[in-house]
């Protein structure tokens, strides 16, 4: 058997979310202003100046504030982003800078009651403050050596990512009255595994499952850092991460450094750490006998005698609305995508929202609403480019209340017709926000509203008056998903530390909790006597149902609102400073030009590919328009030199591009003489990347020219037998891709495609090269498993002598260049295992899946007449792993049996090949 190691590609093939930076994601009519401080430069447009003064004033406390991490400061751009509505931020080293998307999320369970940007401010701005206090040591000198790419690998390294998202989540519930350490759904993924007595290895709670429920490193490195702090001090974590850092101890710093000052192993330090938590006794894990797919639940309801209607979702199905009927199930149709969790129902209407995006600017998207017929599972799309989230029907079907954020992103009370007609609204004070409105009866709206406090109320809204009226005193504890019937409402609390469902009368507004016990408890749903909800267990959020006469009925008293439980103690909070306490000031506001800074030079680093050496140079701006490359490369095959630079600016509609490489020296041996040669090449283009997601499926367009041109001179004695070349050339290129979303377990998507054309020819003389793509994606014998089957077709002049080859022959084959060639594929993906399993917290094995495949390519001669086919067949393992708990890296091992292997002169048909992605490190 012939065994060669080869690299692959490891791209992706489609993109379902949203990277962490964006280039080129705003408009250029973008005006940005600047509240410039000595702490932090708030970068912003005109709609989001309350909310930059705010975050300005927070930053700058933040910065005066003891933080137990050290008293390094840098001075770091914020830039607030108010036209997404995916709630997210993030801090970067490379460049350093950070961003906001201010939109808040919907589920207030999952993102607490702090004002959304103060929350972001408080979080983010400790990642400033561990970066910051983390310059040390080998992180020190791999920043001098590589620059700030260098340093946030070393920091990465050396500290792990639960540390730095634990201790930020700590840091936005010690030092406010909010914070994600202070909601019950955030532990609900750990009370679960414990109530169900999933005890996992410390390496699948770092690096999750592909079969199984695992939280995520925001819960592990909260309940880590609480305790760190709680049995060692406020100093505690700043030592460690000083140390680890600085790469005390080389080799596992961390953990030595936990060690160091704890007085113990770091395993025994996790293991008591997570064993403090734990509220009941656990099983054993091989007692748990219900094993099935992990599934959620959302918003369950009888709608009829023997029907529940409902949405799920699964670790091998995508979302979808469901009625199930006696003991069968029916798919009403798929949801479209959005982003979050919700759904209404009201005589047979289901409302609920869907995302879509602008087509060029990434950083600007919308959530409009739906309304999907059960019975015929039509849907219409009845609000367009706006941001509403959960709408709610009223009782007689004819309008709709939903939660808006306008243009000054501040929170509105919609009410609207079932054709998207706005017919009222309504403000919340500055920095409130309104929660989950629903229709008591036809005037009367109940919904929580969310104050600049970061406390709750509970009130009712009379839609002819246009006047609250306040049910609940203020409270600390989340109130939402109501469900109201007659003059009662039921709704979910974390009032009592834990996610329960609680009843309020209207009338003498009396409450009861109903729930007990448990993990979480979501979506209540009353028919006649009967109540379903949704219940969080380590299999996800099951449906549960329960004669009303059958729960509890515990007496909360009205005072008992302000004395809400936590469901873990949080340390150090009564004598932490709270930071939203910062008074109002009004800072300077300054223009913030888009040219300033362009070039911001921020890495540097070498890169080697066989037979090539490079160094580059990396420049990025703040506001992620201008990215740029410098570089030096050495062929160490042509003894070849050569420097050039590449850019590309995406301020614009299209995306311009530019580069140029000048070749100093260059050897090329022929089996007759040898050559030197100098040469330089120019390119420029544009590129311009669409967006058409909406509706089911992600949509991407992306089309554009390159005008390139080549110059080759002859250096020393080659002058006197060799006059040079030169050409001129354009490059077109154009891809369109369609997919459904992908559930966590499937390789592929259910249902997709993708083309893509390249179309380069010269502009001197006679010269051409054609090359398409194409792959369909299909559904398997299983949910998660999938046909793939793909294609390529490429032609070039029979003269060509300036095109290379980039068609993928047959597996198993060497590569050959004809005039014509095309390629068929059949490919069908399934899993294999799922071992959950790792080696020393090196390596970790998520998954084993297998591909079986066929390929068939014909070439052609240069006259076209005669042609050549070469088959193969055969099968790919792939092995899906981690490495250090961060770095997913797939491993793959490939048999081909060449069918037409005597056609090549190859008297062997077996071939094996080790597979390594190409950007193992990435370039």
């Amino acid at each position: 058997m012939n065994f060669r190691p080869v690299l692959a590609s490891a791209s992706l093939l489609f993109s379902g979310t949203l990277a962490a930076q964006q280039f080129g994601g705003f408009p250029p009519s973008t005006r940005w202003q600047q509240i410039d401080t000595d702490t932090a430069r708030v970068i912003f447009a005109a709609p989001a100046a309350p909310q930059a003064q705010r975050v300005a004033s927070i930053l700058h406390r933040l910065a005066a504030a003891p933080s137990g991490l050290g008293t390094a400061q840098k001075k770091i751009s914020v830039v607030l982003q108010g036209n997404t509505t995916l709630a997210n931020g993030y801090v970067a080293l490379a460049p350093w800078r950070s961003e906001f998307y201010l939109v808040p999320g919907a589920n207030i369970f999952s993102f607490g009651n702090l004002p959304w940007h103060e929350q972001l401010a408080v979080h983010e701005y400790r990642h400033v403050q561990q970066y910051n206090n983390m310059n040390r040591g080998l992180s020190r000198a791999s920043g001098v050596l590589l620059g700030q790419e260098g340093r946030a690998f070393a920091n990465a390294l050396s500290v792990p990512d639960w540390f730095f998202e634990g201790d930020a989540v700590y840091a936005e519930t010690v030092l406010t009255p909010g914070g994600r350490g202070r909601l019950p759904y955030f532990f609900n993924e750990f009370n679960a595994l414990w109530k169900g007595g999933r005890n996992y290895s410390w390496m699948k709670l770092r690096n999750g499952s592909y079969k199984d429920m695992v939280p995520n490193h925001y819960p592990l490195g909260y309940l880590l850092v609480n305790y760190g702090y709680e049995k060692y001090g406020p100093e505690f974590w700043g030592k460690v991460v000083r140390d680890a850092s600085a790469f005390r101890g080389l080799f596992y710093p961390f953990q030595k450094a936990v060690k160091r000052y704890s007085g113990v192993s770091f395993r025994q330090f996790r293991t008591e750490a997570l064993a403090s938590y734990r509220h009941e006794v656990s099983r054993r894990r091989d007692e748990q006998r219900t094993r099935s797919v992990v599934t959620n639940f959302y918003f369950p309801q009888a709608i009829g005698a023997d029907s529940m209607l409902y949405l799920k979702e699964s670790y091998r199905a995508i979302p979808a609305f469901y009625l199930r009927h006696g003991g069968s199930e029916r798919r009403i149709a798929l949801a479209s995508i959005n982003n979050e969790e919700w759904m209404d129902y009201s005589n047979g209407t289901v409302a609920y929202t869907a995302y879509s995006t602008h087509p060029r600017w990434s950083l600007t998207d919308y959530s409009d609403i739906m309304l999907l017929d059960v019975a015929t599972g039509k849907e219409r799309r009845i609000t367009h480019r706006k941001k509403y989230f959960t709408p709610a029907l009223s009782p007689s079907d004819s309008t709709l209340a939903a939660v808006n954020i306008n243009d000054s992103l501040q929170s509105e009370l919609h009410i609207l017709s079932r054709e998207g007609k706005l017919l009222m609204r309504r403000q919340t004070p500055a920095r409130a926000f309104f929660i989950h409105p629903q229709f008591a009866d036809r005037k009367t709206i109940v919904l929580a509203i969310r104050h600049a406090n970061a406390k709750v109320t509970l009130n009712t809204f009379d839609t002819e008056t246009q006047k609250f009226t306040q049910l609940l005193p203020p409270t600390n504890a989340v109130i939402g998903f109501f469900h109201p019937v007659g003059d009662k409402v039921y709704f979910s609390s974390s009032l009592n530390g834990t996610d329960d469902i609680y009843e309020i009368s209207l009338a003498t507004r009396s409450v009861y909790r109903i729930t007990t016990g448990g993990v979480g408890h979501y979506f209540p749903s009353l028919r006649g006597r009967e109540l379903t909800w949704s219940q969080f267990s380590s299999l996800g959020l099951r449906m549960s149902h329960a004669s009303m006469d059958s729960l509890p009925r515990i007496e909360v008293p009205i005072g008992q609102w302000g004395v809400e439980q936590e469901p873990f103690a949080v340390a150090g909070a009564d004598s932490a400073v709270q930071i939203l306490d910062a008074p109002a000031e009004a800072r300077p506001v300054t223009p913030y030009r888009g040219s300033k800074g362009l070039i911001n030079v921020h890495s540097w680093r070498p890169y080697y590919e066989d037979p090539e050496f490079t160094f580059s140079v990396y420049s990025d701006n703040v506001l992620n328009t201008l990215t740029g490359e410098l570089y030096y490369r050495y062929n160490q095959n042509e003894d070849a030199h050569g420097a050039g630079i590449n850019l590309a600016y995406g301020g614009l509609y299209p995306v311009l591009t530019a580069g140029v490489e000048h070749t100093f020296s260059r050897t090329v041996r022929r089996p007759d003489r040898t050559f030197t040669l100098s040469s330089t090449d120019l390119r420029i283009g544009y590129a311009i990347p669409l967006n058409f997601t909406q509706g089911k499926t992600y949509k991407f367009l992306r089309f554009g020219s390159d005008v390139v041109f080549n110059q080759t001179r002859p250096t020393g004695a080659t002058k006197s037998f060799y006059s040079g070349f030169s050409a001129t050339y354009l490059s077109h290129t154009v891809s369109w891709s369609q997919q459904l979303p992908r559930a966590r377990q499937q390789i592929f998507p259910r249902l997709g495609y993708a083309v893509s054309a390249n179309y380069r020819h010269r502009l001197d003389e006679p010269g051409y090269q054609f090359l398409a793509n194409g792959s369909l994606y299909l559904p398997g014998i299983a949910r998660h498993h999938s046909l793939v089957l793909s294609g390529s077709f490429q032609q070039v002049d029979t003269l060509n002598v300036l095109f290379s080859n980039r068609f993928a022959d047959s597996r198993g084959y060497a590569d050959y260049f004809n005039s014509r060639m095309w390629r068929g594929s059949a490919n069908y993906h399934f899993p294999i295992l799922n071992p959950d399993r790792g080696l020393a917290n090196i390596v970790y094995l998520l998954r084993v899946r297998g591909n079986l495949f066929y390929d068939q390519t014909r070439f052609f001669s240069d006259d076209k007449l005669r042609t050549t086919d070469l088959r193969s067949v055969g099968g790919e393992l792939y092995l899906d792993t981690k490495w250090w708990n961060s770095y997913p890296v797939t491993l793959t091992v490939r048999y081909s049996y060449l069918l037409d292997a005597k056609r090549v002169g190859n008297p062997n048909r077996h071939v094996v090949e080790f597979l390594l992605p190409v950007n193992l490190v990435p370039r």
